[in-house]
């Protein structure tokens, strides 16, 4: 079934758990949870106001990370774990430790637990809905990427964040790493020059695809396919560039400190033919538009010392803007490149990874040597015989020793932290607030759209 790019997707959940549990499905693990699944119909009357009683809605692989960092925590406090899949729950619950509660029902979980946060670690259609009613109950929340489904959600929910002044926290980690933050502020600083150029890519070799745990024949194999591979399937998912592109162009967004004015994307099916609908392969184009910076206008017009007036690089700056262009590429078949980020400037690279970040700084452009006395009419002649001048084509020639960034910090549970810090503090700052989670959510979805439609998109919702 096709649909419209900001469709609201129209699937929930509530079904899937009523007939799971009337047929007693996976009834070992059913069981165990029912016990748990009965919470405190009261909220403790001693409470530790140093620490943030939080309900965690989605405990799959993600979501299970996360319980497992804000259990090392001391601001934490776990008080419910709500997922409507009972092994995940009850994976969960184990996670979480003694005192939390176990809930199939969302709504039930807000109502009665009453908490200070969410943490929202569902899959990416149920976004949108699990924040509003957890802002409507006064929480504080932390959302996992890609903020919404759509941009008409985007749109809604950072209205009604800014309408409650509202904590809201989207999880794009690299915004609390100190790798990331430490690269940021030498682009901020003018270390790399003016930015010329991003390339981000993360290439992994692997079907995304996890195991059902009942036979095709069974009657609720379809209904269990769908949940578990959710981003396989674009009813519930974004694909790709909401679950991996997010985090690298969310990079870019922040290098830049803006958005990007349109996306150009090629994409498809091309390896795993497993009856997945989300493209298994992405490539993309995005230009982003920037200022030109007033050093660079008192060049161009002669009053500095980077260059004559009506020079080349006049013409270029005598525009009160200029294009950047952003690279991205996500591919399951091939894992060479891995994740990272590669941000290019007239005076340095940054190279850029979770783990550790590179500087390396330029020698400046290259002259030919055209220009020297007694070499005009040989180059000439190099030129208009057919041959090339011999430059440097050695891929490794211009990056001599670089500096290196190290951190040890783990950015998910220091994302964590600060999050918790302004809940404490009824900071609504978070580090990565809903601007950001809007700008992103923005990016990824019109490279989407670009390849559905086979065409540019230009953003509109900047």
């Amino acid at each position: 079934m096709k649909r419209s790019f900001n469709q609201e997707p129209m699937p929930n959940p509530k079904p899937f758990l009523t007939q799971w549990s009337r047929r007693q499905f996976l009834a070992s693990s059913a069981a165990s949870v029912a016990a748990l699944s009965i919470p405190s119909s009261h909220v403790p009357a001693q409470e530790n106001r140093e620490q943030v009683r939080i309900a965690v809605v989605g405990s799959g692989g993600r979501g299970s990370d996360l319980i497992r960092k804000l259990t090392t925590i001391s601001t934490a406090r776990i008080v419910s774990v709500c997922d409507i899949y009972p092994p995940h729950l009850e994976r969960g619950l184990e996670f979480a430790g003694a005192g939390a509660k176990g809930f199939l029902d969302y709504e039930k979980m807000l109502k009665e637990m009453r908490p200070d946060a969410v943490v929202i670690a569902t899959p990416l259609y149920l976004h949108f809905e699990m924040a509003m009613l957890a802002l409507a109950s006064d929480c504080a929340v932390f959302c996992e990427k890609t903020m919404c489904y759509s941009i008409d959600q985007a749109v809604r929910l950072r209205e009604e964040v800014k309408r409650r002044n509202a904590i809201f926290q989207v999880g794009l980690q690299r915004r609390c790493n100190a790798i990331y933050r430490q690269a940021i502020a030498m682009v901020e600083t003018g270390m790399l020059g003016r930015i010329t150029a991003i390339k981000s890519q993360w290439h992994r070799n692997n079907n995304w695809r996890r195991p059902v745990p009942v036979p095709r024949d069974h009657p609720d194999w379809e209904r269990l396919e769908k949940h578990l591979n959710w981003r396989l399937y674009w009813d519930y998912s974004q694909g790709l560039m909401a679950e991996l592109g997010s985090h690298q162009m969310d990079v870019a967004n922040w290098a830049l400190s803006r958005g990007p004015k349109r996306a150009m994307t090629s994409a498809g099916i091309d390896y795993w033919r497993d009856g997945r609908e989300v493209f298994d392969n992405v490539f993309c184009v995005y230009e982003y538009e920037l200022p030109v910076s007033d050093s660079e206008k008192s060049a161009a017009d002669g009053s500095d010392t980077g260059s004559e007036p009506g020079s080349p690089h006049s013409d270029a700056v005598s525009s009160p803007t200029y294009t950047v262009r952003v690279t991205y590429s996500s591919i399951q078949s091939n894992a060479f490149e891995g994740a990272s980020e590669l941000i290019m400037g007239t005076r340095g690279t940054l190279l850029l990874t979770q783990q550790k970040g590179l500087f390396y700084k330029e020698d400046g452009p290259l002259d030919p040597g055209w220009s020297q006395d007694g070499r005009v009419d040989q180059d000439a002649e190099v030129v208009t015989s057919g041959k090339t001048l011999k430059m440097k084509n050695d891929p490794w020639a211009h990056r001599g020793k670089p500096y290196e960034i190290d951190s040890t910090a783990d950015d998910t549970r220091s994302e964590l932290v600060e999050f918790l810090d302004c809940v404490l503090n009824q900071d609504p700052a978070t580090p990565c607030n809903v601007d950001v989670g809007y700008e992103d959510a923005v990016t990824a979805l019109i490279a989407n759209q670009s390849a559905k439609e086979g065409k540019p998109i230009e953003n509109e919702w900047s």
